[in-house]
């Protein structure tokens, strides 16, 4: 996993970690994480599809999760 409270990986990513950001504070969900590469199970599988995540999925989630925080009262880790 990704140290997105490193200031390099923060700057790196910024562009992903505010729209993730701003997706949560528009109410979207953690599904409509626009970097996901969803790929199709065998039939018999349990879930009908999975996502493979990314560094730009993982710092789009990132900045979710910090807005969901901040929403929530707790204040995300910067």
């Amino acid at each position: 996993m990704t140290d997105f409270t490193a200031f390099k990986t923060r700057s790196e990513f910024a562009a992903q970690i505010n729209a993730g950001y701003s997706a949560r504070l528009n109410g979207a969900g953690l599904s409509t994480n626009p970097h996901l590469v969803w790929h199709d199970q065998p039939t018999g599988g349990q879930f009908p599809q999975v996502a493979h995540t990314t560094p730009k999925s993982d710092a789009w989630q990132h900045g979710w999760r910090l807005a969901d925080k901040d929403q929530r009262g707790r204040g995300g880790a910067r």
